[in-house]
């Protein structure tokens, strides 16, 4: 059984707090010890809160009350401690936070009796070179994404992939996805949807001026490298996880290639990948 716990909440959204309310009071009443992010502690007034830090030395799980971006945020630094996390859906869509608003007593209830089901999701790390000095290494579960800062502006990529050329493309960015970043931005993009268990990444154009610049399916152990061309004369940024984003020069490259880091997500009976597709995209849905 899970003995600590660390709450963290979206940042700045007031609208979080009847959810926090409701673990924090389940809690309470189970004489479970909990630690507090400085948000969740500013939203319940009178709580001590504690950092990033001290969560991954004493706790064994994470609740994330929010959205993908406020537990992506918060993978960063949890499955680096080999954290597993468990996300309450206060955010939009939501693929990554499993929980209902409508159901966390219940499904608190059957994860601190040890009825759930981990699933495992692979990372990403990508590094920047600049005159072949590596100026950033970020890791990522859901996407590495190279994109112009200019809003009517494209940019020039040239791609290799395993030390082959790949292409050149014309494009908006380009999205280098894990499955389980496949239904984000790739999937905005254009992507197809992966199952979480594959051994496989997904390269996504975004708004590409060819329309024979098409997404591609590679292997998980593939090596991506992206060189921003010296054609490119915009402002270009790289950009992980849509949490850390590094502007970029002509002549960068970026490499990507599968990390070591694996993010844990704990789900309660009930909650698999299908469900979530069903519920988030409406399939099955009969009006």
């Amino acid at each position: 059984m899970f003995k600590n716990i660390a709450i963290i909440s979206k940042i700045d959204d007031y609208s979080v707090k009847d959810s926090l309310d409701t673990v924090i009071n389940y809690l309470d009443k189970k004489n479970i010890s909990y630690f507090l992010d400085n948000n969740s502690s500013i939203l319940l007034k009178d709580k001590t809160s504690s950092d990033i830090n001290e969560m991954k030395n004493k706790c064994d799980i994470a609740f994330i009350i929010g959205g993908d971006g406020t537990l992506l945020r918060s993978a960063q630094e949890l499955a680096i401690a080999n954290i597993p996390i468990c996300g309450i859906n206060r955010g939009r869509l939501g693929f990554l936070v499993d929980i209902s608003p409508n159901h966390i007593e219940e499904n608190l209830e059957s994860i601190l009796s040890n009825n759930y089901t981990v699933d495992e999701r692979i990372s990403l790390i990508g590094t920047v070179l600049r005159n072949g000095k590596e100026i950033s290494k970020n890791i990522s579960f859901n996407d590495v994404v190279v994109h112009s800062k200019d809003a009517v502006r494209m940019i020039e990529m040239d791609t290799t992939l395993n030390g082959e050329k790949l292409y050149t493309v014309n494009a908006d960015g380009l999205v280098v996805s894990t499955p389980t970043g496949s239904t984000a931005y790739s999937l905005s993009s254009g992507g197809p949807i992966l199952e979480p268990t594959m051994e496989a990444l997904v390269m996504v154009p975004i708004c590409p001026h060819l329309l024979s610049n098409r997404p591609i399916v590679i292997n998980m152990n593939s090596a991506v490298e992206i060189k921003l061309s010296d054609k490119s004369h915009t402002n270009a940024s790289v950009t992980f996880d849509g949490q850390i984003n590094v502007p970029i020069e002509a002549n960068d490259t970026i490499r990507i290639s599968k990390g070591e880091v694996t993010l844990k997500l704990i789900q309660p009976p009930g909650i698999n990948f299908l469900s979530i597709l069903r519920e988030k995209l409406g399939w099955g849905y009969k009006p």
